[in-house]
């Protein structure tokens, strides 16, 4: 039974571009969510657009010496573009400077305000005496009150994270002239987020669906005690306050933001000429109303919003708070100021958007931290995409082109085709559930691992060496699944494959279901066969760093080039380990080449990933070796890699090692790795082979 849903990811500010990290915090994985939605024959609508409102578009507008509206549009259109790049497709995208959110906002505050839940109050704000006005949230900049982080601004600590108002902060200055504000009476209308706060609770307790991170941080922060919040500020640029005597105030943009979701599904409802159409995804609690957010954006999707809602009494509350954790860059924290950050738009112009796409899924920070690496980008491009999904495709359509380009008709199948086909089968099944859950990285493995099956099953029956018809058609049917089931994942691809396959329709228009079975026939005539990825170059990556990430080489001070922070002290540590080596080299033995010979050195692919139970610095590894089975190894990668970056990839193992137990764990196999100063790297084939080649 279909079901429908509301999918929304965090209006991004309209103040500047938007980056990997914020990319991948909530459009791609709301993109890939609603996209297999869609497949499932749910009705679901995508909804979005720029937050245009608030003292980040008003700050940016002065420093720029330009209009508000100015920057606005500005980067809104960045923004598409950015978004169209990597194939993030939105359903309706607005913007909250438009007239339509404009009075939605303040019917939404007329409602809130006479259901009994905003008081005015008389409250001490600072103010600048030269440049005569109030000064709200980003106008300010001081010291946090709970860190004493310094040069934090009024509406959020970026070292703590704590919420903040302008008045709270220490030794604060006008972050426009510099000025020490003074403290000075203004009114403001508040609301009343107390009185709403047991009802929170328990609604927060029920929903035991929402991510760790959501939920236990919405509950602390009731726990500590909420307070009613202003909704109201002195600013020009914004939504008027609908109130007499509220002469030069607008809503807060915390207040009219959120709002922006519903104007934004009102527009798409008028645009389509169905001007109530939105209510249903609004105000039928059968609708599941999903927000894609990142964790700073917690207590606004957790508390605020919901609580301004229940105090409207007319619209349904969310489902689900997608939250993600943050996405550093290369071991650093991203920073616009240092310029140590990736804007999406210089991504998309310098690699296939469809391996960045998969590089950054691979990576989602869905209950951690997760770090970007442009070197990692390239291996996972080439190595995994390129290698494995690429390869597969380009192979079996390529030996179907030689044999007139037509499916052969397939004989009875025998026990490899028949467990090629159970695992066909089942697999949708498995990314559905990874999917649903919000767990990308393990969707897109599962995903990932049809490619590593095909590859295995092709190499096995090796069709060069038969007439390979049930081979060929079996691969033929895999990729025509594998496509739809990509197509969450990489759209781009998961099209160029329908069209190289010259299936009939569009592989956006499929259903998921469809994805299992044999539904390419005998006979049927495919296209031309391209190749769906380019390899990276390591001269590629190291163009682009400089290019983008200041310090990235790490020149040395007399060089007149800043360096990432922490580099200088790295180089001289590597310089002093260095100096040692050279002191007393070390050389190694010889050895014969009889003796190399009885290493049995093979590839293999990881298939899980588990903590050592008593080593913090070890993984135990299930592998799969081909003919050789499947076999446990320890490895001490834990500190370079995450677990969920290992599994599926392929490996070089030393397969003929004696048994051994390594802190208690019995270790069948040596992985083989370099290892230089920054800790140990996999070693793994540029191209494809399946696990169990012999290397050598």
């Amino acid at each position: 039974m279909s079901a429908r849903y509301l999918v929304t990811a965090a209006l991004p500010y309209a103040n500047g571009p938007i980056h990997i990290g914020h990319a991948i915090g909530c459009y791609i994985p709301a993109d890939v969510y609603t996209r297999y939605h869609r497949l499932q024959g749910d009705e679901v609508i995508y909804i979005c657009g720029t937050d245009e409102h608030g003292t980040p578009i008003s700050v940016t507008a002065e420093q720029e010496g330009i209009d508000p509206q100015d920057v606005v549009k500005k980067y809104h259109d960045m923004h598409l573009d950015a978004f169209s790049g990597i194939r993030v497709e939105f359903t309706n995208f607005s913007g909250t400077a438009r007239q339509i959110h404009i009075e939605n906002s303040q019917d939404f505050f007329k409602t809130v305000a006479e259901n009994g839940y905003v008081y005015k109050k008389t409250v001490r704000r600072p103010y600048c005496e030269g440049c005569k006005r109030f000064l709200p949230d980003r106008y300010v900049r001081g010291s946090c009150p709970q860190c004493e982080s310094e040069d934090q601004r009024g509406d959020q600590c970026e070292k703590c994270g704590k919420q903040l108002e302008p008045h709270e902060l220490l030794d604060p200055i006008c972050s426009i002239c510099g000025d020490t504000p003074v403290m000075q009476d203004t009114e403001h209308w508040f609301f009343k987020l107390t009185e709403v706060s047991e009802d929170l609770r328990k609604w927060i307790e029920e929903n035991k669906h929402w991510p760790p991170n959501a939920r236990n941080f919405a509950l602390g922060w009731i726990r500590e005690g909420l307070q009613d919040r202003a909704i109201t500020r002195d600013l020009s640029w914004g939504v008027p306050v609908p109130e007499e005597g509220a002469d030069g105030k607008v809503l807060y943009v915390w207040f009219d933001a959120p709002i922006g979701y519903i104007s934004s599904t009102m527009e798409w409802s008028q645009a389509i000429g169905k001007s109530n159409e939105w209510e249903k995804f609004w105000k039928d609690d059968e609708t599941k109303i999903v927000h894609f957010i990142g964790k700073d954006n917690i207590p606004f999707h957790a508390i605020i919003w919901p609580g301004v809602l229940m105090a409207h009494r007319d619209y349904t509350l969310p489902y689900q708070i997608a939250s993600n954790e943050y996405l550093t860059l290369e071991g650093e924290k991203m920073s616009t100021s240092r310029g140590w950050v990736l804007w999406l738009h210089d991504c998309i112009a310098e690699f296939d958007p469809e391996i960045l796409r998969y590089y950054l899924l691979s990576i989602t920070p869905q209950s951690s931290d997760s770090d970007f690496s442009l070197t990692e980008l390239m291996e996972r491009g080439n190595n995994e995409l390129l290698a494995t999904l690429g390869n597969l495709v380009n192979r079996v359509l390529t030996f179907i082109g030689r044999s007139g380009g037509q499916i052969p008709e397939p004989v009875e199948f025998d026990d490899d085709d028949k467990k090629l086909i159970e695992f066909m089968e089942r697999q949708p099944d498995i990314i559905a559930g990874y999917i649903e859950s919000l767990n990308f990285i393990n969707g897109l493995s599962s995903m990932m691992a049809l490619a590593h099956e095909g590859n295995k099953y092709f190499q096995k029956k090796q069709p060069w060496k038969n007439e390979g018809g049930n081979t060929l058609y079996l691969c033929a049917n895999l990729i025509r699944n594998l496509s739809i089931v990509m197509e969450p994942f990489l759209p781009g691809s998961a099209e160029r494959i329908w069209e190289m396959m010259q299936l009939s329709g569009s592989v956006h228009e499929q259903s998921w279901e469809g994805a299992k079975g044999l539904k390419v026939e005998a006979g049927h005539k495919i296209g031309k066969p391209k190749g769906l990825y380019k390899k990276i170059e390591a001269e590629q990556i190291e163009d682009f760093a400089k290019r983008h990430l200041p310090g990235y080489e790490g020149k040395d001070e007399e060089d007149g080039k800043a360096e990432k922070p922490g580099k200088a002290e790295g180089k001289a540590k590597k310089a002093k380990g260095k100096a040692k080596k050279e002191e007393k080299p070390k050389k190694a033995g010889t050895v014969s080449f009889d003796r190399f010979a009885e290493l049995d050195i093979r590839t293999a692919k990881i298939v899980e990933v588990a903590d050592h139970p008593n080593a913090d610095k070890l993984y135990v590894l299930r592998i799969d070796v081909g003919e050789l089975g499947e076999r446990t190894i320890v490895a001490g990668i834990r500190g370079r890699y995450k677990s969920e970056q290992l599994i599926g990839r392929s490996i070089v193992i030393i397969a003929n090692l004696s048994p051994a137990k390594i802190r208690g764990v019995e270790s069948q196999g040596m992985l083989l790795a370099a290892t230089p100063e920054g800790g140990p790297i996999l070693l793994a084939p540029s191209e494809y082979a399946p696990p169990g080649t012999k290397v050598g």
